[in-house]
């Protein structure tokens, strides 16, 4: 079992972004190969929710056969049912990879986040894995990466979303957390951490003012991927596509360790 103090407290905050989170994995197995592998808070959205999970259950190399070897049971397939993107292929990947034995080596808390759609409105649920059963523990990851799809739109993912919250189709779903909150990072500053580390899908990412409005910005650690993302590789859930960025992610996690964190 993990140690109870932490003598330094670090957050992980994980975006979302489909299958950019290949690239999010090579950078988490770098860092835990690079010694930043004990967390007191990990939060994630969508696929950093399901990334979060392989590491809070102390299951990394389950978590790099998924990227290397998406196309295996299927989980590089996309579906739409009911206005969703079909998860369940990702979800059968992390079923039964819970043992209570295992959790809390990596981090003390994992925070995911969903939403509730009710009568139009979306509200944001925050969730903390820590205590949870595995079956509570996979329906928030569920819920945190389900995809809402517009077919017809030709608006960003977040305008589509928004303009079909006012038709009622979503009323009584629970969604993706990163159509309103794409960057869980508020949980992790509730835990009092001494340093954050952010990994993010965009490589001109800029650390917002409402983050070090309340959080000291030298102690917040992004890493960026050197080559920008397009829009339509959220969903290029292809074996090549996903086995290339793992270890761009993993090179880019390796270098961060050497030439920032150990500096």
């Amino acid at each position: 079992m993990a140690k109870e103090v932490i003598s330094l407290k670090i957050g992980l905050c994980l975006e979302g972004g489909g299958s950019k989170g290949a690239y999010q994995a090579g950078v988490i197995k770098a860092l835990v190969d690079g010694g930043i592998g004990e967390f007191y808070s990990v939060a994630g959205t969508s696929i950093g929710a399901m990334n979060g999970y392989f590491l809070y259950t102390d299951n990394i190399d389950k978590m790099v056969q998924l990227w290397t070897d998406v196309e295996k049971n299927g989980a590089n397939k996309v579906r739409i049912i009911d206005n969703t993107v079909d998860n369940s292929p990702m979800i059968r990947r992390i079923e039964g990879i819970y043992s209570q034995d295992r959790i809390k080596i990596h981090a003390q808390n994992l925070y995911v986040n969903y939403v509730e759609v009710e009568n139009k409105e979306a509200r944001e649920v925050v969730v903390n894995l820590a205590n949870m059963s595995e079956r509570d523990c996979l329906e928030a990851v569920k819920y945190s990466s389900l995809l809402p799809h517009s077919p017809n739109s030709r608006d960003n993912f977040r305008d589509a979303f928004l303009r079909d919250l006012e038709t009622g189709i979503y009323d009584g779903f629970k969604l993706d957390g990163g159509t309103i909150n794409n960057r869980l990072i508020e949980p992790i500053i509730a835990d009092s951490v001494d340093k954050i580390i952010l990994i993010t899908m965009r490589s001109d990412y800029i650390l917002q003012d409402k983050i070090k409005e309340v959080f000291p910005e030298e102690n917040v650690f992004v890493i960026r991927p050197k080559i920008a993302f397009a829009p339509e590789d959220t969903f290029k859930f292809r074996g090549d596509f996903c086995r290339v960025n793992y270890y761009r992610g993993y090179d880019i996690g390796k270098e961060f360790v050497e030439e920032v964190w150990n500096k």
